[in-house]
């Protein structure tokens, strides 16, 4: 077990925190993806303005 000197102020310790920063930038990316999909989409389906 980490000891409470390795622990930043949110508790994780450097390892957990750097997972949990992969894991929520991955979750960011697939967000990303889905909007641009349905904006292209819906783009598509009813253009909001010409060129």
């Amino acid at each position: 077990m980490s000891s409470k000197s390795d622990l930043s102020f949110t508790g994780l310790t450097d390892e957990q925190a750097q997972e949990l920063h992969s894991v929520y930038l991955s979750g960011m990316w697939l967000f990303t993806a889905v909007a641009l999909i349905a904006h292209v989409a819906t783009y598509i389906y009813r253009p909001w303005f010409v060129f």
